[in-house]
């Protein structure tokens, strides 16, 4: 039998069985050169963004904490002490799944080849990823670096960017149609979720729905799992024509606003985010046939993808916008409930409801958002 399906087989009850023990534990090493140095980790409990950090005494450095459920995870390191800011996306980094056991590692040059020991679902995640081809940041990262290579200018600049893009999306390609097998392979696994969900995003619902149904129901507990399983509900019921699915979300305020509460005029509801760059352009755009078409009765209900430490940048953004409209959000970031609920995988995304509580029209934006408007409202 392969080597994954017996590993995979063992981690059935894990989820359960980490929620029983006390916690998580992960004891490093590192060379005495990096006193004082920071170690940052992010991981998510209960749908929320969590973040840690841990300066390196003697040579050594701990992380302490508790997870729900296995936590896909980011550890970076600062060796050179030029803050989380600077470090988080490009620099040395390592990727794993945390969950409620001991782990020990030790950094010796770099914390990204640093070996984890200790942990049977680290042990069972490394083997996975040799099955399906690889980590998904170090294949972007290698690809990165491949751009970064190629002269600004060069006679074929273009060209050689074209052959790298080409050669990656093969690999992902490639590394998709493992995943693929993988999960229909291990119904037990807990990384067949998220095998899943990167197929899913080229690949149609419809295919990847019959493996989700095959899942442990172990594994479709996760809340990665009830994620995907609302993705593809909202493929087959968020349409023009379909009755808006009703959410309720705390205000900038906290209080609670629902979608029901507009039942009887034109909402416009806009998923976006503080950091996203084309929902921010967009804005004035939205601000314009807000103050057109309010009068008329156009109510919009923006609903921010930001988690728990973006609140101050949301409500920032908000306030440099100019955004007289309703604001929810539950901090929860792309595991926002209603983005879920509504299958949302990109922002902006918006959907016009109308006073009947129906989806007349979807992904509104600019000149398409205005022709919409005038045939509702007139000019």
């Amino acid at each position: 039998m392969n080597i994954l399906k017996l590993t995979a087989a063992l981690l059935v009850l894990s989820p359960i069985q980490l929620l029983a023990q006390d916690g998580f534990e992960l004891k490093g090493t590192a060379p005495k050169k990096f006193d004082g140095k920071k170690v940052y980790l992010d991981y998510t409990k209960e749908g929320f963004s969590m973040a840690d950090s841990a300066v390196i005494k003697n040579g050594k450095f701990t992380f302490t904490g508790l997870v729900d459920e296995p936590a896909y995870s980011r550890m970076v390191f600062d060796p050179e002490g030029k803050g989380k800011m600077m470090v988080q996306n490009t620099g040395d980094r390592l990727y794993f799944y945390l969950g409620n056991e001991t782990y020990k590692m030790a950094i010796k040059d770099s914390l990204s080849t640093s070996k984890i020991t200790g942990s049977p679902m680290h042990d069972s995640y490394t083997k996975y990823l040799t099955e399906i081809g690889g980590d998904f940041m170090s294949i972007i990262d290698g690809a990165n670096k491949e751009f970064a290579a190629v002269k600004a200018d060069a006679p074929d600049a273009n060209a050689q960017y074209t052959a790298i893009n080409e050669k990656y999306e093969a690999k992902f390609e490639a590394r998709r149609g493992k995943e693929f097998i993988f999960a229909q392979n291990n119904p037990n696994s807990i990384f067949s979720i998220d095998a899943l969900k990167d197929v899913a995003n080229k690949r149609k619902l419809s295919e990847i729905e019959p493996v989700f149904l095959k899942l442990s129901k172990e594994v479709r507990q996760l809340t990665s799992a009830r994620e995907l399983e609302a993705r593809i509900l909202a493929d087959k019921m968020i349409k023009i024509g379909s009755k808006a699915p009703d959410f309720a979300q705390p205000d900038m305020d906290g209080k609670m606003v629902k979608v029901s509460d507009f039942l009887g005029q034109y909402v416009l509801v806009d998923f976006w985010a503080s950091w996203c760059a084309p929902c921010r352009a967009e804005n004035p755009h939205l601000v314009k046939a807000y103050e057109k078409y309010k009068p008329k009765g156009l109510e919009i209900l923006a609903v921010s993808i930001d988690d728990n430490k973006g609140r101050d940048a949301w409500l920032k953004a908000v306030d440099e916008d100019g955004l007289p409209w309703v604001h929810v959000a539950d901090l929860k970031g792309w595991s926002n409930d209603a983005a879920v609920l509504y299958g949302v995988r990109g922002v902006p995304q918006n959907y016009l409801i109308d006073p009947t509580g129906n989806i007349v029209a979807v992904n509104l934006r600019g000149e398409k958002l205005d022709i919409e408007l005038a045939k509702v409202f007139g000019q």
